[in-house]
């Protein structure tokens, strides 16, 4: 546990962030039988554990000190937004005391984007995403006591319900599209729930999995609640071959040439002969490799860690001792790659190239559990191993911290 930006305790995750999220030993059954394919009900007999990620006290810090804007912040009551005029200042900022006394009369806050803002948030979207590649955000949801949310709908995005305070009944219905696209928008219009399936109390502590394209609802009980809706945008097989012709068309102008003149007028056979030889071709004219390394390089450079103690780490590389307890920085990336009798270790945005023998320490702390600098079991002898974490830890892919517990009795 690490102080966060706002003075909060922030979490640590760890390198399995679904199985954090889900309180669950690891995240193997869930990716089997769930991801993607159905809605997940995590019970717990913890409900303080997400109090290190968020409270509604930290909440009300942030609406008061962190000067928030519309729209940050939304106000919206029986689905509808209630207008701006009602708690917004000049210039957009919002008027703590205003969403204060409209969340009292009934209005449910909507925290938008606080993942890029509060700490807690932050570790939480990084963590996943790391883990599954693949963008995700958050918004967090004040309700008031009896007060119902948004009506049966279902999203684009898978989504995990994390309740942090009270409680809130939910129901899951069928009915909802199989795996729907981003452009593909719920009408309520048109998309009706089914039958329902299931209804269950999501207590704190609780998280409820909700792949895209699942119709559900929920409702306050007689409590406030606080939850946070962390959404998962899916990368799909559609993204990877739009990539691919994308960059296939950067480098042929036979795809950047218009279709035929007046197309839309000549006979359907000649154009879908045409456009199936061009299609035929693409497994020998895509640059598979080059299109899935970028976009692996891509995801990786989306990443803008939070270093709080560089100068001081800096400072601290050239006297890294025994007891120093070593850990990989939360956010930052890295990968290893063998070079020539060397290893490298590939971050963003830089890298650095150590001694094959150091293969072991980085493999150990790639893990990003904390482990003392004197134990990392990786057979290097002290001198080298010291030379080893000094590079890392001035080059900001490590921290190195006194071990708390030295001197107690």
């Amino acid at each position: 546990m690490q102080a966060s930006l706002n003075g909060s305790a922030a979490p640590a995750i760890g390198s399995d962030a679904l199985a954090w999220v889900l309180g669950v030993p690891d995240s193997r059954e869930f990716v089997a039988e769930h991801l993607g394919r159905a809605w997940m009900h995590a019970p717990t007999d913890e409900p303080g554990r997400f109090a290190d990620l968020l409270s509604l006290a930290q909440l009300d810090e942030v609406l008061g000190t962190f000067g928030l804007k519309h729209p940050s912040i939304r106000l919206v009551r029986a689905e509808q937004d209630i207008p701006t005029h009602e708690y917004v200042w000049r210039d957009g900022l919002v008027d703590p005391a205003q969403v204060a006394r409209l969340f009292a009369e009934g209005a449910t806050v909507i925290f938008g984007g606080l993942h890029d803002r509060h700490e807690g948030m932050r570790r939480l979207c990084s963590a996943l995403t790391r883990q599954i590649c693949a963008r995700s955000q958050t918004n967090i949801y004040l309700t008031p006591p009896a007060s119902q949310g948004f009506k049966p709908h279902w999203d684009t995005h898978d989504v995990y319900v994390l309740q942090i305070e009270g409680s809130k009944r939910w129901r899951v219905y069928s009915g909802g599209p199989e795996l729907p696209l981003e452009d593909q928008k719920f009408d309520p219009d048109k998309d009706q729930p089914g039958d329902v399936e299931a209804e269950l109390e999501l207590s704190a502590g609780e998280v409820l999995y909700i792949p895209r394209g699942i119709m559900h609802a929920a409702v306050t009980r007689d409590e406030i609640s606080l939850h946070v809706t962390l959404g998962v945008m899916a990368y799909t097989w559609s993204h990877l071959l739009v990539d691919c012709l994308g960059e296939l068309a950067g480098r042929s102008d036979a795809w950047r040439a218009n279709v035929p003149l007046g197309f839309a007028r000549m006979p359907e056979a000649g154009l879908v002969a045409q456009l199936a030889s061009m299609v035929e071709r693409l497994r020998s004219d895509v640059d598979i490799g080059t299109v899935a390394a970028e976009r692996q390089r891509a995801f990786e450079a989306s990443f803008r860690p939070r270093v709080e103690d560089s100068l001081r780490q800096a400072v601290r590389a050239g006297s890294v001792g025994t007891s120093d307890v070593i850990r990989w920085r939360s956010g930052v990336g890295g990968r290893i790659e063998q070079r020539n009798g060397r290893v490298a270790l590939v971050g963003v945005p830089r890298e650095v190239e150590l001694p094959a023998a150091a293969t072991a320490t980085l493999e150990i702390l790639l893990r990003g559990e904390p482990v003392r600098a004197g134990e990392l079991g990786d057979g290097l002898d002290w001198e080298s191993r010291r030379v080893v974490l000094s590079t890392l830890i001035r080059e900001g892919f490590v921290a190195a911290k006194p071990d708390a517990s030295e001197g107690r009795a």
